[in-house]
């Protein structure tokens, strides 16, 4: 009983652990389209490990019983990360995912029941390696991110009596800026200007987007082509975004 216990509690860390590594790299400002696209791949590659490793403790306690109780383990730790992701908002109602998860459950976790006796003394170490796979794994992964930013500015003319007085680049703050899949059918993640006028996007897979900004004093829509590159080789180059032009009209030449 004491090692179907550690197995479970192991299991059940392992789920938690990989589910906020999970929100750790989409990052928050991931819209849900973004998130629901990235969520399937990932649980897809972690939660074998878990469940296989699951199955190793409840194979090395008991050789007999173990690759009876290993499944039932398996399709515990499946129902739990199902019902974390679901009331988290991280899987679709449509999403096929439930049956990959219970089916992966119940033959990872019998797969290491059953390897667990041809390995005996060595269990604590392939149970060793495979949290510490995830941890490079997980490295790994967050430095293959890269991230956007830079300015959105406009052109401000100060006229007087149809004269032109001044013309200054300002920074335009609260303007929202999005990052849009090539195809333009999805927004992926969401931001908006500082006082500064900047804009920041982090946690952002590599590859090529559209970069679009919406001006905040009128209708314009500004869009233009990014490729997001590696933040640990230098990231995206600054992408300056430019407003269209705004006139102001300040009165009287000579009062």
């Amino acid at each position: 009983m004491f090692v179907i216990v550690i197995s479970v509690t192991l299991g059940m860390v392992g789920v938690l652990a990989s589910i906020a590594a999970f929100k750790a790299l989409v990052g928050g400002q991931a819209t849900e389209a973004a998130t629901l696209s990235r969520v399937a791949s990932y649980i897809l590659w972690t939660q074998p490990f878990v469940y296989v490793a699951a199955g190793l403790l409840a194979g090395a306690g008991d050789t007999r019983w173990g690759p009876v109780r290993a499944p039932i383990i398996g399709l515990f730790l499946a129902s739990l990360c199902w019902s974390l992701l679901r009331r988290q908002e991280l899987l679709a109602s449509d999403s096929g995912i439930v049956g990959y998860l219970f089916t992966a459950g119940a033959l990872f976790a019998l797969f290491g029941a059953l390897v667990a006796p041809l390995i005996r003394e060595h269990v604590g170490s392939v149970v060793t390696g495979i949290v510490v796979l995830g941890v490079v794994a997980l490295v790994c992964a967050y430095l293959n991110l890269g991230a956007i930013s830079g300015p959105v500015t406009r052109e401000v003319i100060e006229r007087a009596q149809g004269m032109t007085m001044s013309m200054r680049t300002t920074p335009v703050a609260n303007a929202q800026v999005a990052l849009i899949d090539v195809q333009g059918a999805r927004t992926l993640y969401t931001t908006v200007t500082n006082h500064s006028g900047r804009y920041h996007i982090t946690h952002l897979p590599l590859g090529e987007y559209t970069l679009r900004v919406w001006d905040p004093a009128g209708p314009a829509v500004m869009s233009q082509q990014v490729t997001v590159e590696r933040a640990i080789t230098g990231g995206t180059c600054w992408e300056a975004v430019a407003l269209p032009t705004m006139t102001r009209e300040s009165g009287r030449l000579f009062e």
